[in-house]
């Protein structure tokens, strides 16, 4: 590891995850009466709920790519490690989206409890990794949306939407690599490190892409001058 930062948020991920901290930072910038944050604190009811499953996940999958990410670089595979660190980047924006809405309806979440991680070989993790993303399409943020948009809240509906359309991203760059991943992943996998990808992750929505698009993030619709490159030093 370097001393090298790349922007606030990615040093969060360098030391831990500190929702509070984030939270706090974000009320001194937004003020929100005591009485308007309890008024919609009844309105969102399950709006706080779907956000704060939001934060665990998105928690849960920052934790995991750092980990597959450190045994990745352990066993030489500096080009997965690279990949694990951008999609850890990803996730703990994510993260952040959803502790800042909460925290604009009045609740000030601690660090969710951090659950094992599962960490086998080289090609285990990257097959868990797919199957997990896959899960979040398929299952976790379909359910979350429908959650935040029977009861219209509309940040809450944008950084569902933009978790979402990241993991499909995620997905499309694991799919890549896991494809080939049964049969042959020792080739595929040094393949990885002679001819890696830069990777950019967008600081606004986590969208996570190898070229900066010309026009707009395809995700958030910011201007490219959102994303930031992942340098292939660093590692969490």
């Amino acid at each position: 590891m370097t001393g090298r930062t790349l922007n606030p948020i990615v040093d969060l991920g360098r030391r831990r995850f500190v929702h509070v901290a984030g939270t706090l930072g974000l009320l001194g910038l937004i003020e929100i009466p005591f009485s308007r944050m309890a008024v919609a604190k009844d309105e969102y009811v399950d709006s706080i709920a779907a956000l704060k499953q939001g934060v665990a996940a998105e928690t849960a999958a920052h934790r995991r790519y750092v980990k597959f990410g450190q045994h990745a670089q352990h066993e030489g595979y500096k080009g997965l490690a690279y990949l694990y660190t951008a999609l850890a980047t990803s996730e703990l924006i994510h993260a952040q989206n959803y502790t800042r809405v909460l925290a604009t309806l009045g609740e000030l979440i601690g660090e969710p409890v951090a659950a094992p991680i599962p960490v086998g070989t080289a090609k285990e993790n990257l097959i868990y990794a797919a199957e997990r993303e896959l899960n979040s399409i398929e299952k976790t943020y379909p359910d979350l949306l429908q959650a935040v948009e029977a009861e219209s809240h509309a940040d809450a509906i944008a950084i569902v939407q933009y978790s979402w359309a990241s993991h499909k991203q995620h997905l499309d760059i694991i799919e890549n690599i896991r494809r080939w991943s049964p049969s042959f992943f020792e080739s595929v996998a040094r393949k990885i490190d002679e001819k890696t990808d830069r990777y950019f992750v967008c600081q606004i929505c986590g969208s996570t892409v190898t070229e900066i698009p010309e026009d707009a993030c395809p995700v958030c619709k910011e201007p490219p001058s959102k994303y930031r490159l992942i340098p292939h030093d660093r590692f969490f």
